[in-house]
């Protein structure tokens, strides 16, 4: 039915794959362009599974980018020359969540035509720098291909210990080169250790051939612990696309792209996109915008989220929401803070009952219902279903029940999740186009830029 297809279509956002297939805006722009996780073309197609499955793989999901975001754990013992800062970045390893950018990497000039070998690298919005595996690596994540022979890349450029060029301010090492520690949230917690170099990044356009940037700071991963990527892994590192603040490293800074853009599909056959540079503005009448706001994670991105309404009735939770609302597409369904959740349910069990509809509980949920919180018996022909909207400062997205609910042959589930923070994900942004517009910011007033939106049909036929 038409509500599950949307919400299968809403994994494809989250483990889709980005392959960057065209800059199709001008010399400004890149295109990247997403395949549905479930599609027999998506490097992490899992074959075929129940929709319960899929649906469980979008809890788990959820759980995991809480956790890995906000139960961040520091590893002490490494085997560097030196102690090197911390970044503490966010990753998700759970199921198949993954966003992933081709992108070829080093300059290779004795094989024809070849700009940079290419490998997938989990693109990752709360994370500013961009990472690949690199030969020589102990212990290294098992990866379907070679990791990258940065020793033999013409264009590669170590950066020495204690370099005024090293983008870290305390300029600590990996043995003698410029070196990064990246820790992520879990237990145990995974970790990236290795030297920061230059290097160049090519994208392949299917309609302009490739577009390169060379001398960019690129990680190279020597030490990887505790990843548990799914096997067989095609996984090789992160494209960093998180704040990047006034940083020299993180990649939007580097290739001088202050703004980007993405509109996520309800369906599996189309394609959605993502864009990186001028042609992600985003302008018209029906473009709504609110601040980019500084919050407790700076690699996130924040909004002022001042209240919910649910079928246009307000819950008037303005003091709710003190510790910030991130926005994130590397999220599968929305977190709200617990005691925001618990008013938004009990508004949606107050709109249900209207209609003598009242949840499950756990003496009479039937196995074959998905383990979300919330969730009813619906009768046959049942079709009345809310609207939610997201207040924020100056614009408010009204998320359509495609957007909220995951409809089953009979029964129906609230795609939210109680935790530690507020959240807005992936299967609440489908069908808008959001633009981030990072020119715009105020950083003595707290501002980081623009987030602009508006109602779309997104995707092309894939």
């Amino acid at each position: 039915m038409a509500f599950m297809e949307t919400l299968l279509s809403l994994i494809s956002l989250l483990s889709s794959v980005f392959l960057l297939h065209a800059i199709v805006e001008g010399p400004k722009t890149i295109m990247l362009s997403l395949i549905h996780p479930f599609s027999p073309h998506s490097p992490f197609y899992p074959g075929n599974i129940t929709d319960i499955e899929k649906i469980d793989l979008l809890i788990q999901g959820t759980e995991g980018r809480m956790h890995h975001l906000f139960s961040t754990m520091r590893e002490q013992n490494w085997n560097g020359s030196s102690e090197v800062n911390d970044i503490v970045a966010p990753v998700q390893y759970t199921g198949s969540f993954f966003y992933v950018a081709q992108v070829g990497i080093g300059s290779f000039p004795p094989f024809p035509g070849q700009k940079g070998l290419p490998y997938f690298l989990m693109v990752d919005t709360g994370s500013p720098l961009t990472w690949v595996q690199c030969k020589g690596c102990d212990p290294c994540i098992p990866l379907q291909q070679s990791d990258f022979p940065y020793n033999t890349s013409q264009s590669y450029r170590p950066i020495p210990c204690g370099d005024p060029t090293c983008p870290f301010p305390n300029l600590d090492c990996f043995q003698s080169f410029c070196g990064f520690r990246i820790s992520y949230g879990g237990n145990p917690a995974p970790l990236t250790v290795g030297a920061i170099v230059r290097e160049t990044l090519t994208f392949p356009s299917d309609f302009r051939g490739t577009e390169s940037y060379n001398n960019l700071f690129l990680g190279c991963a020597f030490k990887n612990y505790n990843h548990n990527f799914r096997q067989p892994n095609k996984i090789g590192g992160i494209l960093g696309l998180g704040f990047p603040g006034t940083h020299t490293y993180p990649f939007l800074n580097q290739v001088g792209k202050k703004c980007f853009s993405y509109c996520l599909s309800t369906s599996e056959h189309t394609n959605s996109q993502l864009y990186i540079g001028e042609g992600a503005k985003m302008v018209g009448p029906q473009v709504l915008s609110t601040p980019l706001l500084r919050g407790l994670q700076e690699q996130l991105y924040y909004v002022d989220l001042q209240d919910i309404s649910i079928q246009n009735i307000h819950l008037r939770l303005q003091a709710s929401f003190s510790r910030g609302s991130a926005i994130d597409t590397g999220c599968p369904m929305t977190i709200l803070v617990s005691n925001v959740y618990t008013r938004v349910r009990i508004g949606f069990v107050q709109y249900f009952a209207q209609f003598h509809i009242q949840p499950f509980n756990d003496g009479n949920k039937p196995r074959d219902v998905p383990m979300l919180d919330l969730c009813f018996p619906i009768p046959s022909g049942f079709n009345r279903y809310p609207t939610m909207t997201f207040h924020f400062r100056g614009a408010d997205l009204v998320v359509q029940p495609t957007g909220i609910f995951i409809v089953g042959r009979d029964y129906v589930c609230v795609a939210l999740k109680s935790g530690p923070v507020t959240m807005i994900g992936a299967f609440q942004q489908t069908q808008y186009k959001f633009s981030y517009d990072l020119e715009m910011g105020d950083r003595e007033q707290g501002v980081n830029g623009a987030l602009r939106f508006s109602p779309q049909i997104c995707g092309s036929p894939a």
